[in-house]
């Protein structure tokens, strides 16, 4: 049977779908017990929700802002029933969840589950723009990545970061494929829900290189940098009385960490995901080997002082650059080859 076939077969299009709904689960499974989504007294679920936790976290308001929204949708019997269900649920009691928060919780869930499914989707549509690897490779590449994830979490899972995961790989694609009126509405979105997503400024600059100076890309660069910039000036002005600064300072941490199986194990697979993505490096799309330089180096850096060094989670942005740069090194034998670099481009 063809690879055609293959595609239009309803049982294995089902057996797919069942699979990525399952995958998706897995990582908000692992991740509300384990590191949990609540618990870190600076960003509370209730507090990130209600615009009330410390800076940093606070700023990151995309979510909050979903949920707040969609608190205002169910009636009040609803959420009263919700409340009761979580006063008797002893998985609940376990997590110590406020159960005058089971609207908050319970809504969340749900855009982070959302969240996590569609990033599974868009990360296979990003894989198989850049790369030539065949319908079961990319499926199977995308699982082993939904079931891996949790290896990244460490200190706290927050309500942003598949959401994180979801826009910064979808902006990656729509950029690349130069969707403009899809990618400046997603870029929005991106820094309203994390700081970092500017990086996405950097990767365009970078990618087009000499041709950033052009005027149809200076004004796709200048354009980006004030919508970005703006986001985030907003977001610190309107939270400026909230606790806490701007960044949080981890350097005496990070150059004395913690030695513990789990942490190395983390930065175990760090250093050999980073070996695996430079071994082929040359032979990769310039979109992502530009890509992946210019999203983990500032990431390590920033890490170093501001976040945990073996906190995977604070490199989500570099994810699918290095997951295309990893298949390019180990899938040779099965058939994995990038397609031909798009070296040069206008803004179009």
């Amino acid at each position: 049977m063809n690879s055609s076939a293959h595609q239009d077969d309803p049982k294995r299009r089902l057996l797919w779908a069942v699979a990525y709904l399952l995958a998706a689960a897995w990582p908000l499974a692992v991740g509300i017990e384990r590191p949990g989504i609540t618990g870190y007294e600076r960003a509370m679920l209730p507090d990130m929700i209600h615009g009330t936790a410390w800076q940093p976290f606070v700023k990151r308001q995309l979510v909050p802002l979903v949920v707040r929204g969609g608190l205002t949708l169910p009636p009040q019997s609803l959420d009263d029933r919700l409340r009761q269900v979580f006063e008797r649920s002893s998985i609940v009691q376990k997590l110590r969840w406020p159960a005058q928060y089971a609207p908050e919780f319970v809504l969340s869930l749900v855009v982070m589950y959302a969240s996590m499914l569609a990033f599974l989707v868009v990360l296979r549509k990003f894989l198989r723009t850049l790369l030539e690897i065949s319908e079961g490779g990319s499926h199977a590449a995308v699982l082993v990545v939904a079931v891996g994830l949790p290896i990244s979490f460490a200190g706290k899972l927050y309500i942003y970061d598949f959401t994180q995961l979801l826009l910064f790989t979808a902006g990656l694609l729509c950029m690349y494929q130069r969707r403009w009126w899809w990618y400046y509405p997603l870029f929005a979105l991106a820094c309203l829900n994390k700081e970092t997503s500017i990086l996405l400024v950097a990767v365009f600059a970078c990618w087009i290189g000499r041709r950033a100076f052009e005027s149809a890309n200076l004004a796709h660069i200048a354009a980006q940098a004030v919508i970005g910039l703006g986001i985030c000036a907003v977001l610190a002005w309107i939270f400026r009385h909230n606790p806490g600064g701007g960044i949080e300072w981890h350097l005496q941490r990070n150059l004395s960490p913690p030695i513990t199986k789990l942490a190395m194990i983390r930065l175990a697979v760090l250093v050999l995901a980073i070996i695996l993505a430079l071994w082929r490096f040359r032979g990769a799309p310039v979109f992502v080997s530009r890509g992946f330089l210019v999203t983990l180096l500032p990431l390590l850096v920033a890490t170093l002082f501001f976040g945990y060094v073996d906190e995977l989670r604070d490199y989500y942005e570099a994810l699918p650059f290095g997951l295309c740069l990893v298949l390019l090194t180990l899938g040779k034998r099965w058939g994995v080859y990038a397609r031909e670099a798009r070296r040069v481009f206008t803004a179009g």
